[in-house]
């Protein structure tokens, strides 16, 4: 038996509307205080680069503006990092290297939260699939040279893979563009196997290289066994 849902009567949810209404316009009240302290927090939490990078004064002010002008789609406090994002994208004025790195890290916590499961192992002779969890990008710093650490980038977009591997560590992969090209026709191939790989870019990469490489991406996960699903060998 389903239950109906509780309506709050008129007068309270009226109140409750105005309540909520104080506290998103008034930062003054200890409420208004309250919500924009846990929005701040919730902010340095998820973006930590990011955050050093813009400054917590310029944190606090964009937090305010956020809660006062943000019509959130996602009500739920554990959203805030992507509506934040969402706000930042239109009503920030962020510089495009800075507007980056806020979506790379957003990237990093959607690949943690990502529900998918992450199968652990594989065989370079079976069919090996994409990690469930990954997200191909474009940045326009090099994050192993820490080119993020001043957030003013380049012209250069540098490809890389963002996953979470099967014991849970969520990872950046930067990809060569030899490496991108595998990627792709794994992406269209769903589940494929490193033989039939390796026969679709014959006159590109060796099969000793496409085979080097399989092993090195199952063991870092970007690559993994495919779900059962996929049905059979191609």
């Amino acid at each position: 038996m389903t239950l109906p849902e509780a309506t709050p009567p008129p007068v309270m949810a009226a109140e409750l509307a105005a309540f909520c209404a104080r506290a998103r316009s008034d930062g003054s009240g200890l409420y208004g205080q309250l919500l924009r302290e846990n929005v701040g927090d919730a902010l340095r939490s998820s973006f930590p680069l990011f955050v050093d990078r813009l400054g917590l004064d310029a944190l606090d002010e964009a937090a305010g503006t956020f809660v006062v002008e943000h019509p959130a789609v996602r009500p739920q406090f554990h959203s805030i990092a992507t509506e934040f994002v969402a706000f930042a994208q239109t009503r920030l004025r962020l510089s495009p290297a800075l507007t980056a790195l806020l979506e790379y890290e957003w990237m990093l916590l959607a690949a943690e939260i990502d529900p998918a499961h992450v199968q652990a192992g594989g065989r370079s002779d079976a069919r090996v699939a994409l990690n469930p969890t990954v997200r191909l990008v474009l940045l326009p710093f090099d994050l192993a040279q820490d080119g993020w650490a001043s957030a003013q980038g380049d012209d250069t977009q540098r490809p890389y893979a963002i996953f979470r591997s099967s014991d849970h560590m969520v990872r950046t992969l930067p990809l060569t563009h030899q490496a991108c090209l595998l990627v792709e026709h794994v992406r269209d191939a769903e589940a494929i196997l490193p033989a039939t790989l390796a026969r679709l870019t014959a006159a590109l990469v060796s099969e000793r290289d496409i085979l080097a490489w399989v092993m090195q991406e199952l063991a870092s996960g970007l690559l993994c066994p495919p779900p059962e699903a996929f049905g059979e060998d191609s």
